[in-house]
């Protein structure tokens, strides 16, 4: 093998009977499809480097096995040129800039909503996060962000949109009908789902008569988010189906945060097959050319998995995540707002930081070297927009639900290559109210070129 050959970031994923049939490709967002022969030792060679001439062959076939050179850090700059980055502030992703409002105070939020379009610089939208932890901030506020936003875009040629977080309590008839003639769209945080709900008769929950009456209001400018501790996925979407939900989030809880701390048996499995049970019926709606239910959690890894970013070079311009996609690409919130940022990126980007492990006190986080750091939910980069989301600590349950999600999400991704090109793309710019990137394009039998 030629020496400038190297291996890319690979990830196998495992069949139940040990066979792989999918790689998923770090570096290149990419999804490959197996050859029949190479499934049952394609994973093990992988792991211990002990490749034949057949798998070999097929690795450089399909540019696995590269002479390109690795993949740098800090390629957009110092990362003092982001000192003053924080997760709270604004953040770009293609062309479309992403900024959160939780000042009370009208002046303050007015600045913020200056601060956000005096940094749109080549986007052509600004979306605002309004959150104030859940509570309603009255619809005088409200209506002076809309129109001093509303003017800056015109200004500046921009479209602009409104994200408001609301807790499910603080929803009333009058507050309804104000957003219901707003452009507002609205995430709304129910709580835990109650275990055991299921079925037509089934009892309802506090928050669910409030559903209904910003469903009736907003319909698909409404997302629902719930908790899921002792209450199960495949519960919660049945729930969704019969309300009528159109977007659908859900924060999964790890067992040493519920109850007692004990473990559950067959939970990680249990999740698994729900999460599969609700990739199946998404991707069967979508063949026959309607639109389902949009469940967040595998949506949004999917949306993130469609713009074929690499997210270990930095992107943004200088001042906007410049130098520090690397860092916040790789840690998930509850480390980031622990840790001075400049200083971690200066660690990351000198190679102090390699990818083994970050001690924080008794605590390993082992962010850097895993698997599914570009895509898991909990990095930042990637819940950055997920507002009203509960910042969770890392933990081995922890990790091993949220690389559920993101594989059954990476089996989605794979499957949408077989199904109508147009009605997936009508499917998610639905689901992320923006345009998905080559969609249009042939699908080829192997590699998604979303």
């Amino acid at each position: 093998m030629p020496g400038v050959l190297r291996l890319r970031t690979l990830h196998p994923l495992i069949e139940g009977d040990g066979s792989c049939s999918l790689v998923y490709d770090l570096e290149r967002a990419a999804v490959v499809e197996v050859p029949e022969e190479l499934q049952f030792y394609i994973a093990t060679a992988l792991e211990t480097g002990d490749l034949d001439e057949a798998l070999l062959a097929w690795l450089v076939n399909e540019d696995l096995l590269t002479d390109e050179g690795g993949v740098g850090t800090g390629a957009a700059g110092p990362p003092e040129a982001a000192a003053w980055w924080h997760p709270g502030a604004p953040y770009r992703v293609d062309d479309e800039l992403h900024a959160r409002i939780d000042q009370v105070r009208e002046a303050a939020a007015l600045e913020v909503v200056r601060f956000a379009f005096g940094r749109s610089f080549n986007v052509s939208r600004v979306k605002l996060h309004l959150n104030w932890d859940g509570y309603y901030p009255g619809n005088r506020l409200l209506e002076r962000i809309v129109v001093e936003a509303s003017r800056l875009a015109a200004s500046q040629h921009l479209e602009v949109a409104f994200e408001l977080t609301l807790d499910a309590a603080e929803v009333t008839p009058a507050r309804a009908a104000f957003l219901a003639a707003s452009t507002f769209e609205v995430r709304l945080r129910c709580g835990s789902f109650p275990a055991g709900v299921r079925g037509a008769a089934a009892p309802r929950w506090e928050a669910e008569p409030l559903v209904h009456l910003l469903r009736e209001s907003l319909r698909d400018r409404l997302t629902v988010h719930c908790v899921l501790d002792r209450g199960r996925l495949l519960d919660l979407w049945e729930w969704a189906k019969r309300t009528g939900i159109r977007h659908l989030d859900a924060t999964l809880v790890e067992d040493s945060a519920i109850g007692d701390g004990s473990q559950q048996p067959g939970r990680r499995l249990e999740l698994r097959n729900d999460l599969l049970a609700v990739c199946d019926e998404m991707a069967d709606e979508l063949a026959a050319q309607r639109l389902p239910i949009d469940y967040r959690p595998l949506t949004r890894i999917v949306d993130r998995l469609m713009r074929s970013e690499c997210l270990d070079r930095a992107v943004g311009d200088r001042g906007v995540l410049a130098g520090l996609v690397p860092v916040v690409d790789s840690y998930p919130r509850s480390v980031l707002e622990t840790f001075d940022l400049p200083s971690l990126a200066r660690s990351f980007d000198a190679g102090e930081i390699t990818g083994a492990t970050l001690e924080t006190g008794e605590t390993e986080v082992p962010c850097p070297g895993c698997w599914a750091r570009h895509l898991c939910s909990h990095s930042i980069f990637a819940a950055s927009a997920v507002d009203g989301e509960e910042a969770r600590e890392i933990s081995e349950d922890s990790c091993s639900l949220w690389k559920v999600e993101v594989e059954v999400a990476l089996r989605f991704y794979h499957r949408l290559a077989h199904t109508d090109p147009l009605q997936v793309r009508r499917f998610f710019e639905g689901a992320t109210r923006e345009p998905a990137q080559g969609l249009g394009e042939e699908l080829g039998p192997q590699r998604l070129p979303f």
